[in-house]
Parts: C-alpha cells; sequence; structure tokens
C-alpha cells in the first residue's frame, strides 16, 4: 500500500466515525457524564487524525527517498541538508528509533540496524540507497519544523508559502496550512496529557479537509521534484524548479453520472464523463509524461482526491 492509499482509507474510517456518531456531541453545555464521555471520544479521535497525517507524511518520505535512489542522480548532486540527513541525520534517527523498538523482545532490532547501516554506507557508492530514516524519524511525533527541513531536502525552499500556493491551485479550501497542521499536533498533545482538555467537535469536524489539503500539497510537492530528477538525474537537485511541473487537470462531481473535465478552474469543460472511473483511467497514465496532476473536486469545488501517477 502506498502512503497516500494508506492516508485515503484511513480518512474514510475517521469521517464515518465523525459524521454517524452522535455521542460524540455534547447535549447541553453543562457537565454530564454524556459530555464527558463524548469529549474522551473526541480526544482519542483527535490523537488518532493526528497521527495519521504523521504516518502519511514518514511513508510519504520514505517514498521520496526510494525515488531518488533509483533515479541515478549522484549523491554529490544532492542537497547539502539531504547529504547531511542521509548520513549523519540517518545515524542519529536509527539510533533514536532502535532504541524505542529494542523494547519489543519480537523485533529484530539488529537486523534493522545493518540494513539502515548499510544504507548509510552507501551512500560512498554509486547507486546508493537512501536509508529510511534520513527524514522526519528524529523525534517521536512529527513536528512543525519536520515539514519544512523535508522540503529543503529536496532543494524546496518557503516550505509553507509553496504548500499554500499549491493547496490554494487545487481547492484545497484552507486560509492557512501552518496553523491548521501547528494546532492539529498541539491538539493531539493536550488531548494526550491534559485530562481536562476539551477537545471541540468543531475541530474534529474540520480536521478531514485540513489533512487532506495539507497531504496533498506535500504529496504533488514531492512528486514534482521527484519527477524532475529522474528527468535530468545529472543536474543538481536544488537547481530544478518545481513550479513549470505543476500543472493540473481537474475532474468535478456534478452528479453520480456526470463528471465535468477542465484544465483551468472555472474554465471550459473539455469534457463530460459519466464515471469517475473512467475519466481517471483515461488521464493517469499520461500524468507524469504530461507533466500533470489529476485533482478531484467534489460538487462544492473542494478536493476530495488526487492522483499523481
Amino acid at each position: 500500500m502506498s502512503a497516500k492509499s494508506d492516508l485515503m482509507t484511513r480518512l474514510e474510517y475517521l469521517s464515518d466515525a465523525i459524521m454517524e456518531e452522535p455521542s460524540l456531541i455534547d447535549v447541553g453545555v453543562l457537565p454530564s457524564t454524556h459530555n464527558g464521555v463524548a469529549n474522551l471520544l473526541r480526544k482519542g479521535l483527535g490523537i488518532v487524525a493526528f497521527n495519521i497525517i504523521e504516518d502519511f507524511i514518514k511513508k510519504r518520505a520514505e517514498e521520496a527517498l526510494l525515488s531518488v535512489s533509483n533515479s541515478g542522480v549522484s549523491f554529490a548532486n544532492l542537497t547539502n541538508a539531504l547529504k547531511e540527513s542521509s548520513t549523519l541525520g540517518a545515524i542519529k534517527s536509527l539510533l533514536f528509533n532502535a532504541n524505542l523498538l529494542k523494547k519489543d523482545p519480537a523485533f529484530d532490532v539488529i537486523n534493522l540496524v545493518q540494513t539502515e547501516a548499510y544504507n548509510v554506507y552507501s551512500t560512498k557508492v554509486h547507486p546508493f540507497s537512501l536509508s529510511k530514516y534520513s527524514l522526519v524519524y528524529s523525534e517521536s511525533n512529527v513536528s512543525s519544523s519536520a515539514i519544512p527541513d523535508l522540503l529543503k531536502s529536496f532543494g524546496i525552499d518557503n516550505c509553507w508559502p509553496t504548500l499554500k500556493l499549491i493547496s490554494d491551485s487545487i481547492c484545497g479550501g484552507i486560509p492557512d496550512l501552518a496553523s491548521a497542521f501547528n494546532n492539529a499536533s498541539q491538539r493531539r498533545h493536550s488531548a494526550a496529557h491534559n485530562v481536562d482538555f476539551n477537545y471541540s467537535h468543531v475541530w474534529l469536524s474540520n480536521i478531514k479537509s485540513e489533512i487532506l489539503a495539507i497531504a496533498a500539497a506535500i504529496d504533488i510537492a514531492l512528486s514534482a521534484k521527484c519527477r524532475q530528477i529522474n528527468r535530468f538525474p545529472a543536474n543538481q537537485i536544488s537547481s530544478l524548479d518545481i513550479s513549470i511541473d505543476l500543472n493540473y487537470r481537474f475532474i468535478e462531481l456534478v452528479s453520480p453520472t456526470l463528471f465535468k473535465e477542465r484544465k483551468n478552474l472555472g474554465g471550459k469543460v473539455i469534457k463530460n464523463w459519466p464515471t469517475l472511473a473512467a475519466a481517471i483511467a483515461s488521464h493517469q497514465p499520461r500524468l507524469i509524461t504530461k507533466k500533470e496532476f489529476l485533482i478531484i473536486l467534489n460538487s462544492s469545488s473542494r478536493i476530495i482526491d488526487w492522483h499523481t501517477a
């Protein structure tokens, strides 16, 4: 399973849990057994929701590192940030995670260390294999600084403004992605460590769309950069500008039997499709060669899905 397919499955479960559980909603404003139970349930779902975006970021970073390893690019052409994170950073993160994982007597931590240590060594030769622990594994949780560090390692500067530009272009609908991520992180921490913390149902109702917008923007940014690295393995990856690869095609739900295809938001309809599956099947095989991303919108013109390949 890919990082994105895991994300979408989990978001579907999360959405169903939030929308179909009246036990999550307070009854009145006064303290009561029902409201106390509702808050406990909301806190649990809030923690799980942030775990979903954390897991996506970690797995998507692993996929991007694998793409770079398989591209044929030389280690010398990586950014300085990625050179350091795939050597010194990987060793530090490996030690941190090995100490956590060895608490499970069934886990083969020796094999893990040997495998990842070899990946670190491989950066001395060509081709190399970058360790999965090179990025976003240095702490138990994905911090607000981990995402800028991730993108910087791939030569993508101005992290949150870049992600906001992508999100706005694909109808993410979130005013401030950085604040949305930081708020979700802080609420997760408070829900896990403060027994009296009240997790608002409004926060829970909004978190799926926030996760979707953040994840889509990160995925598209990394996909655009990895596409370029695969096209130009002889180039310094910091010299590759992802903006020229940020091209979109939109499929918008009108009714269960009508999906409108547009190249530009609000622009001319290129084609009407009877099913979403038919539209995706037609465009998905050509997305990489056409330097496009396929964005699926609901009837309110908000992103509900996307395809990079």
